[in-house]
């Protein structure tokens, strides 16, 4: 996963930020501390980056082959990541057996609740999370507080 610098003394740069991930990643979101949340879609296998290294078998699987026969195994695989701005993974959930929570593709922290969404869900999942201030909400952090308030 890589950062685009937008401002600062390191504009226009991009940099490597995470190496390695489990997963493909989707949706990153802030967290209440500053930090941030990560889903991935999916865990990625040595033949799944075999793959993803070749434009032209992407394209032909995507377009020729049924959604459920594309070789993207472990899609099945929930996973929510927090880091910090090192890059450094802090916690993780996951929902190995996709009975709950397969394809994760967003997630979003408010008032001491981690939501998750995917693509393949009917539902919505809620973690409670300890130790975080249970008055923040993302829209706030992004927007303001003021934006919410009735003109």
């Amino acid at each position: 996963m890589f950062r685009h610098w937008v401002d600062g003394p390191n504009k226009g740069k991009t940099e490597v930020l995470m190496d390695e991930l489990p997963g493909n990643p989707d949706n990153i979101n802030r967290a209440s501390d500053g930090t941030y949340w990560l889903a991935l879609v999916g865990i990625r296998t040595p033949t799944f980056d075999l793959a993803a290294r070749k434009p032209g078998f992407r394209l032909r699987m995507v377009k020729q082959v049924p959604t459920d026969e594309w070789l993207a195994p472990a899609l099945n695989h929930g996973c929510v990541l927090k880091f910090n701005e090192q890059g450094e993974a802090l916690e993780s959930w996951w929902d190995p057996t996709g009975i709950s929570h397969s394809t994760l593709t967003s997630m979003r922290e408010h008032e001491g609740y981690l939501y998750l969404g995917g693509l393949e869900n009917n539902r919505i999942g809620r973690i409670k999370l300890d130790g975080v201030d249970d008055s923040w909400t993302g829209y706030d952090a992004y927007w303001g507080a003021k934006s919410r308030v009735a003109k």
